[in-house]
């Protein structure tokens, strides 16, 4: 376990990454009283956050991967809960997130689809989010517009959705209100030891000298010195989406199957999404694979067929070896801590995460599942 030190009553923290897992605990930190830099490479955040579709789905990503099993359960429910309070308080301070507690409904067309709802029932009865098997009358008075086609659907009324790009703009918001800053087109290279702390050094040669560094790049968090020993824990996996317009919106919830999630927003479009390319970095779309995750939407809901293509993006999720969240100290002082590995969850954990994070830096006792998520168990710290 790292050793932490006792830094000043309000201690200097540079955070590298202004994506969710870096402002959410600037959020904490600044409110805390802690003096937080947020350091971003880009001129504006464009990463994995960014370009997430902002579901908040515990047990219907559990159906996608096998990484719900063990800590990943009691991590997505509890932070979920989290988000209900954090729209509250969105809310409360002006800021609009699209927040849609509206279910989630998934569709089965064959037998393993079947099989997969079978999967995510009980995920989602462990995490006592009510969810209910419909028929297909029934299913269509919740959502009208879902294929006539299909052979069985699941209704998990405890998902939500958000706008993550709306939730980034917030969040640095209220950071600013809480007295921090973020601090664009800072690439950071290395850190290092400093005396009495650490030195981070940014690519345009600007050199920053702080207490503690939370270090929250996603999958380029192991391409810094000094958490390189991330590099062989991390690897990038791909995901390309598109958005439709769609002035009268045909559905309210969630909606997905085995090939393809839609996500209604409040402003006349539909997210959908998302490819997974394992191993791929680069940010390019295709435009096959574009048609391709249209159609697959348009299986589920038919309405969407004559919809206009609008904008489509791919982003590059942070995913570990193991599945899980990395969130802990990085060198053995405590100094360097490191928050990344979310993968498909990201959104979803950002609150809960983020509070442990918070909690680490601030020398307070994290949440009892937080241990499974530290680097420790790497053997690198």
């Amino acid at each position: 376990m790292a050793t932490t030190f006792r830094a000043s009553k309000k201690p200097r923290i540079l955070i590298i990454g202004a994506g969710l897992m870096g402002l959410w605990p600037a959020v904490f930190l600044a409110r805390k009283g802690a003096h937080v830099t947020v350091l971003e490479a880009a001129r504006a955040p464009q990463g994995a956050s960014w370009a997430a579709a902002g579901m908040l789905a515990p047990a219907s990503e559990a159906g996608e991967t096998d990484e719900a099993a063990g800590p990943m359960q009691a991590f997505g429910a509890y932070s979920l809960s989290l988000w209900h309070d954090w729209a509250k308080s969105f809310a409360a301070a002006g800021q609009d997130i699209n927040w849609r507690p509206f279910g989630a409904i998934l569709s089965a067309f064959d037998d393993a689809g079947l099989e997969r709802l079978e999967r995510t029932q009980r995920m989602a009865e462990t995490l006592g989010l009510g969810p209910q098997r419909l028929n297909l009358a029934a299913a269509h008075r919740l959502e009208p517009a879902l294929s006539a086609q299909v052979r069985g659907t699941l209704h998990i009324p405890g998902e939500a959705s958000v706008d993550p790009r709306r939730v980034l703009a917030a969040l640095q918001v209220m950071l600013a209100e809480a007295g921090g800053r973020v601090v664009v087109n800072h690439k950071v290279v290395a850190i290092t030891q400093a005396q009495g702390g650490v030195r981070v050094r940014c690519a345009n040669g600007t050199v920053f000298t702080t207490d503690r560094v939370l270090v929250a790049a996603g999958f380029l968090t192991g391409a810094i010195e000094g958490a390189g020993a991330l590099a062989a824990y991390l690897q990038p996996v791909k995901g390309q989406m598109l958005a439709l317009d769609v002035p009268q919106n045909p559905v309210r919830a969630v909606m997905r199957d085995a090939h393809a999630y839609i996500v209604p927003r409040g402003d006349g479009r539909i997210i959908i999404g998302a490819t997974s390319e394992p191993g791929i970095s680069d940010i390019a779309t295709d435009e096959t694979t574009i048609a391709n995750l249209k159609a697959n939407a348009v299986t589920v809901v038919p309405a969407l067929m004559q919809a206009r293509i609008t904008d489509c993006w791919a982003g590059v999720r942070p995913k570990s070896v193991d599945g899980l969240p990395i969130i802990g100290h990085l060198w053995d002082d405590g100094r360097v801590l490191v928050h990344c590995g979310h993968h498909r969850n990201g959104v979803l954990l950002a609150p809960a995460s983020a509070e442990i994070m918070a909690d680490l830096i601030l020398e307070k006792d994290p949440a009892p599942f937080a241990a499974a998520f530290s680097p420790a168990r790497f053997s690198i710290c």
